[in-house]
């Protein structure tokens, strides 16, 4: 093998570790996150809300809790450091009708509603901590809207949901057996 092979060899792998470090991570986009800084210090998820700057990222489930920071799996940091509310809201369909359990898991406070009623939700700041809520579904079409508030620290935010005897729960925005996600 002469030099000019090698050499030729080796520009190409960086070239192609090149495009594989700029092509961007992507995920199936089924849920819209919207991010919010806040100019003021937050301390409850009512605080008032003084927003400075928004982004809006398409996520495919609520996993946000990798290092103790508010980080997806795949696409990394989301927020900012400290101070931002985050909101997700999805349409959804329930096919199974029955008792569902959703567990929100959050490093401060959030506020989870069905159809503007709220399900559940921890006011303040806490380390991260699951806590799981319940409601009787029936068959139809609902709208979830959850609620989320980074204060200072440690950062985090996941839910899941699963049908009462349908096993483990799983993230939103994946499969669960009796809920079809709407657009």
């Amino acid at each position: 093998m002469n030099k000019n092979t090698i050499f030729s060899a080796l520009l190409g792998l960086a070239a192609i570790a090149m495009i594989v470090r700029f092509i961007p991570a992507s995920v199936d986009e089924n849920l819209t996150l919207t991010l919010s800084k806040n100019r003021d210090t937050i301390t409850q998820i009512d605080a008032p809300r003084k927003i400075e700057a928004t982004r809006t990222v398409m996520i495919d489930k609520v996993q946000l809790n990798e290092d103790n920071r508010f980080k997806h799996p795949v696409l990394g940091v989301l927020g900012w450091n400290e101070d931002f509310f985050a909101d997700i809201t999805t349409r959804f369909k329930v096919t199974q009708p029955g008792r569902y359990r959703f567990v929100v898991g959050s490093d401060d406070g959030f506020s989870l509603f069905i159809d503007d009623k709220l399900l559940c939700q921890h006011l303040s700041d806490r380390p991260f901590r699951k806590q799981s809520c319940y409601r009787r579904l029936s068959e139809g079409e609902y709208r979830l809207k959850l609620n989320y508030f980074q204060g200072y620290g440690n950062a985090g935010l996941s839910l899941e949901a699963v049908a009462q005897g349908k096993g483990k729960p799983r993230y939103w925005g994946e499969a669960i057996e009796g809920i079809e996600y709407l657009p």
